[in-house]
């Protein structure tokens, strides 16, 4: 098990992505950002391009994305993709590899929370689906660009809520037990963990490391499939969708939403670490019985010989 516990960084618990890149060269580099037109997405593509990084957006929906995109300064270019279709994942992949001939910094962020039951490719459960196997086939496939590139970094974007469950080994895709939209997110969450971790095991000695990143508490599209009623009795929001005075000491603009990843994907301070959790732009703690809700890695989400099954397990599906 990687040592996760807190390094001490100088940051605020809130900092401003202009305050996580001050200093930091990233002129000439490139990135893949998942879901970087939306939400925490867009503000870590903003940053990034902002900072002199050429992004590649993958967009699943163009019209959106055109607009979104529209007004970022710098080199940004939206390239199709749609993480429910593997096909479409690799042809992206394809795409990214015949423009380029370098990849710095790979951020899987894009996903889906506590959708309703939905089935993709091999009766694969929706939310495993598309959080980790599209990810999972993504980063395998650009692979080759990562590992020709100096110092590349890959940041896989979890959620608190992977304390909520570890994988459900016996029953991944709910196929022989009812279906929990939360324990099927918090597994997803797991598993990007996980993922992050077993691949920097299995390249760090080839010079690339991973990261998974918990970004806080953030109001974007990805609460999309939750009522306002299911927010407010999860304690989240007024009867308005606003914050409630308990939660707003506690959640994250989108801005501040997406200095975690920037902090994992560029700080100097991890450049001789990998496979850990991060969250507030530090290493988490390992969770106790006595850990806030909000904050620390369950055992499960770090430990070596889950990130190799998971390994196992997924290339079985991909099978």
């Amino acid at each position: 098990m990687r040592k996760q516990g807190k390094i001490g960084t100088s940051f605020k618990a809130k900092p401003e992505p202009s305050e996580i890149l001050q200093g930091i060269d990233l002129s000439g580099k490139v990135a893949v950002v998942t879901g970087g037109y939306s939400g925490i997405g867009l503000e870590t593509t903003k940053a990034l391009a902002g900072a002199g990084v050429k992004v590649y957006v993958p967009t699943r929906d163009s019209s959106k994305a055109a607009t979104n995109l529209a007004e970022l300064a710098g080199e940004v270019i939206s390239l199709p993709m749609d993480l429910a279709s593997l096909d479409s994942v690799r042809h992206f992949a394809a795409d990214f590899s015949e423009q380029e001939s370098r990849l710095d910094l790979l951020i899987n962020n894009a996903g889906i929370m506590a959708c309703p039951q939905a089935r993709l490719g091999n009766n694969w459960e929706s939310q495993f689906a598309i959080n980790h196997i599209g990810h999972f086939v993504l980063t395998s496939s650009l692979l080759p660009m990562l590992l020709k590139t100096e110092s590349a970094r890959v940041v896989s974007l979890s959620s608190i809520v992977h304390r909520q469950s570890d994988i459900i080994w016996d029953d991944i895709h709910f196929l022989n037990t009812e279906y929990n939209k939360w324990m099927a997110y918090a597994q997803a969450k797991t598993a990007n963990a996980l993922f992050a971790l077993g691949l920097d095991m299995n390249y760090e000695n080839e010079g690339l490391r991973a990261f998974s990143v918990h970004p806080g508490g953030i109001l974007t599209p990805l609460q999309r499939h939750l009522p306002i009623q299911e927010m407010q009795a999860l304690g989240w929001t007024d009867a308005e969708g606003k914050l409630t005075e308990q939660m707003v000491p506690l959640f994250k603009t989108p801005s501040q939403g997406c200095a975690t990843t920037l902090w994992a994907a560029t700080s100097p301070m991890l450049a001789e670490m990998g496979g850990l959790y991060c969250e507030d732009c530090d290493v988490a703690n390992l969770a106790t019985e006595d850990s806030p809700y909000h904050c620390d890695v369950a055992p499960w989400a770090i430990n070596e010989e889950s990130a190799l099954r998971l390994l196992s397990v997924t290339e079985e599906m991909l099978a």
